[in-house]
């Protein structure tokens, strides 16, 4: 899947071309590319299929994935991904450390009702470095201007 984030002037605009040419475009505020580079970041890394993009890929839109009710019904990879793609915003601005990180991540899932998670120090170094990455190239776009990237899909 194909996915393109816009930068405007405060708001930023996400557009997604499935690997069978349907699409979905959805206006989103002014801080959401950041966590959408997030979930793109570590539903990759972490082979998470049932993630937010993985959602997006099988037809969902924004709006029904932002919809309480329809999240519930989506099952475990998509309760994990929102909550690593926070934890991995919450590390690179310094709110956590990574020795926090996986307590961050694993006392909120098992709240879900969710098996705690481990994840390997080197793979979250990993995605952090990614992470910050995207969001500096992000960061250096002018409105109008564009950041495309892969979503592979199994």
């Amino acid at each position: 899947m194909k996915i393109t984030i816009t930068k405007k002037e405060g708001r930023n605009l996400l557009r997604c071309v499935r690997d069978d040419d349907t699409s979905m475009t959805a206006d989103l505020g002014p801080g959401l590319p950041h966590h959408d580079l997030a979930h793109y970041v570590i539903e990759r890394k972490l082979a998470l299929t049932g993630g937010f993009f993985g959602k997006i890929a099988e037809g969902y839109t924004v709006a029904q994935l932002s919809d309480k009710d329809i999240i519930k019904t989506l099952g475990p990879q998509t309760l994990i991904a929102e909550v690593v793609a926070r934890a991995l915003q919450s590390l690179s601005s310094g709110a956590c450390t990574p020795a926090q990180f996986m307590e961050l991540i694993n006392t909120e899932v098992v709240q879900w009702r969710i098996a705690p998670l481990a994840i390997e120090s080197n793979t979250v170094s990993e995605m952090s470095i990614e992470f910050q990455s995207l969001v500096e190239r992000y960061g250096a776009l002018k409105n109008g201007q564009s950041i495309e990237l892969r979503f592979p899909i199994p």
